[in-house]
């Protein structure tokens, strides 16, 4: 990969967020250009993307589905207001909220784990990079040293999928988990209205 084609492609999210929720304050903004900038990135490798299929070490995928459970309970005690004063910050009422289920929780990480899979390769860089956007996207709501936490959590993520990847030649685990896992965040700021 051209080291510029590296570099746009591992900036991406934070353009998106960058410009979109930390300038203007539009969550559907943010996830829109992200997601742009992905299709425009991917629509070339696409046919090479090898879909998920079952595989017995779907089983690992099963622990993301406690994302949303514990983000429940810990949100009150690690961030600096309530979520839903947060999301109505980026323009997210009830509704809109009910609309990103699917998208978030289904068509997301599709998309992300088909931009990031070829990435994570990279090494280090890549799954540093991957953390720190959600970093940025929750800057205002989780207090510094929760940051940190979840900077770590997604590295190790990052890496554990990388791991998954290459043993299975497949992105099913990855791509389960990551669906359980938003899935599970998404309804989350559901119920916080």
């Amino acid at each position: 990969m051209k080291h510029w084609k590296l570099i746009l492609k591992l900036l991406a999210p934070y353009l998106a967020v960058g410009l979109f929720l930390c300038v203007f304050s539009n969550a559907w903004l943010a996830i829109g250009a992200y997601h742009a900038q992905i299709l425009c990135w991917g629509v070339r490798s696409m046919g090479r993307w090898k879909w998920p299929q079952w595989t017995p070490l779907m089983f690992l995928a099963l622990p993301a589905a406690l994302a949303g459970p514990l983000l429940l309970i810990l949100l009150p005690h690690i961030a600096h207001e309530e979520l839903s004063t947060w999301l109505a910050r980026y323009h997210l009422s009830r509704v809109s909220v009910l609309l990103l289920i699917p998208y978030f929780g289904v068509l997301h990480p599709c998309l992300e784990q088909m931009h990031w899979a070829p990435l994570r390769k990279q090494g280090w860089v890549a799954h540093c990079m991957f953390a720190g956007y959600h970093v940025v996207v929750l800057y205002r709501l989780l207090t510094g040293p929760w940051l940190l936490v979840c900077f770590g959590v997604l590295v190790t993520v990052s890496v554990l999928w990388q791991v998954m990847a290459t043993k299975t030649r497949s992105l099913t685990v990855p791509l389960v988990s990551h669906i359980l896992a938003d899935l599970g965040i998404v309804l989350v700021a559901y119920l916080a209205f």
